[in-house]
């Protein structure tokens, strides 16, 4: 079976080490955060991924896009084909004049409602960026969210409205 997912990529950064793409997955109200790290010639060796709830991200979104100091984490998951718990990381900062973004997956377990970390994470992925670079991805992914507002959401907010 194909679980490969065709995602539109709103923002892509690539050190010699490591990369970070974000994802359009609106249609379950979040963006997704995929990372990894590779060995030139050798290929990826580490991935991980997690996903930033829509109205989160727009905070969050504005604060880097505004070049203002970012702490930020998001605590989520969900369960594995075999019915395991995994964790979902992640964490943006701002320190040192960069914009640290991390993304960490592992075993995890329920804890009042919520999905945390249960012991070390599998894969834990860190990608700095300049504030410069932390703007720029601000300002591209609220450009991308300005646009699906106006093209999907606004038609569904008229239509309710007429009914």
């Amino acid at each position: 079976m194909d679980t490969t997912v065709d995602r539109t990529r709103l923002f892509s950064h690539l050190t010699r080490t490591r990369f970070l793409h974000i994802e359009d997955a609106l249609e379950r109200g979040k963006l997704r955060f995929f990372t990894g790290s590779f060995e030139r010639g050798q290929g990826s060796n580490q991935t991980a991924y997690a996903f930033l709830d829509l109205d989160e991200a727009r905070v969050v979104l504005h604060d880097l896009a505004d070049g203002k100091p970012v702490d930020y984490s998001s605590f989520a998951g969900g369960k594995s084909g075999r019915d395991l718990i995994i964790s979902r990381v992640i964490k943006i900062r701002t320190k040192d004049e960069r914009v640290w973004i991390q993304v960490q997956n592992g075993p995890g377990v329920h804890q009042g409602g919520v999905i945390k970390p249960d012991g070390k994470p599998v894969a834990e992925i860190s990608i700095p960026l300049t504030v410069f670079e932390g703007r720029k991805l601000g300002h591209a992914c609220l450009a991308y969210l300005q646009a699906w507002d106006v093209l999907c959401r606004r038609p569904a907010l008229r239509e309710n409205k007429n009914e």
